[in-house]
């Protein structure tokens, strides 16, 4: 088990292991930062930045200033924050449109009766467990049931809606063009997109994982969403920042890639 560290061994290990450096003037604010930022958080994304190389058992980094480490830390969780404002509007949207088209559908008597009693049997099962204190579905208020579930629940509507009413999926996604093809992949990297940036993990650190294809990591898909979400309500400034986190993270990936390849 690893010990913990205390900000002086924190900064030292930096230092000595990062190739990171701190003047003397900027102790206090090196300390400030692993305190209200998390060492973990920190330096997972801000390496990625610096990485030159790796070889079993040792990773080497370029020599730069903390304030370089910093910058760039708060470059990614505006980055961050940018894309939860366009998850949040997102999520919103989707929810209201399964929320409405559902219902609609639930009322209108055009579902057969296998059907109608498939989606009570679902999300009777979502609310007994995430609504344990509300009356018990039974086909009626659907609307009732579907605004109060998380988005890794309404997505199994969406994916309902997909595999069994097409047309009334194609309304629920309108005007978002990336989610008429791989639709349930893209769904669920949305989600853990959505979760992994609720929970705090920097973008940069998000996007140094993906999918293992060919012994090789592979990000394109979670680029891909990235970006898309990104351009939902963006700036020049904002794509320009996405790319650069994109480039760091691929240029980190190819680093790790080139390693399992030595193996």
């Amino acid at each position: 088990m690893r010990k913990y560290f205390d900000l002086d061994k924190q900064i030292r290990h930096l230092v000595i292991n990062k190739s990171l450096m701190i003047g003397y003037e900027e102790l206090k604010d090196a300390e400030k930062v692993l305190r209200d930022r998390n060492y973990q958080h920190f330096v997972s994304c801000s390496k990625v930045k610096q990485v030159e190389f790796f070889e079993p058992n040792l990773k080497m980094y370029k020599t730069a200033p903390f304030s370089e480490w910093c910058d760039y830390f708060e470059m990614d969780k505006k980055v961050s924050k940018h894309l939860i404002d366009n998850l949040l509007d997102f999520e919103l949207t989707i929810n209201s449109r399964v929320s409405h088209y559902l219902s609609d559908l639930m009322e209108s008597g055009t579902l057969t009766d296998h059907e109608r009693n498939e989606i009570i049997v679902f999300i009777s099962r979502l609310s007994n467990r995430s609504q344990a204190s509300f009356s018990a579905y039974n086909g009626n208020e659907t609307w009732n049931f579907v605004y109060k579930m998380t988005f890794g629940e309404m997505k199994h509507l969406v994916f309902w809606l997909y595999d069994h009413k097409h047309e009334v999926y194609l309304k629920v996604v309108d005007g978002y063009s990336l989610l008429r093809k791989n639709v349930k992949n893209r769904f669920n990297e949305l989600n853990h997109l959505r979760n992994s940036l609720f929970h705090l993990t920097p973008l940069t650190v998000y996007l140094t994982y993906g999918t293992v294809r060919n012994w090789r990591l592979n990000s394109s898909e979670r680029k891909k969403v990235v970006r898309w979400i990104s351009d939902i309500n963006v700036y020049q400034e904002m794509r320009d920042r996405v790319n650069e986190i994109c480039y760091y993270s691929d240029n980190y990936l190819k680093i790790k890639n080139s390693l399992r390849n030595a193996d």
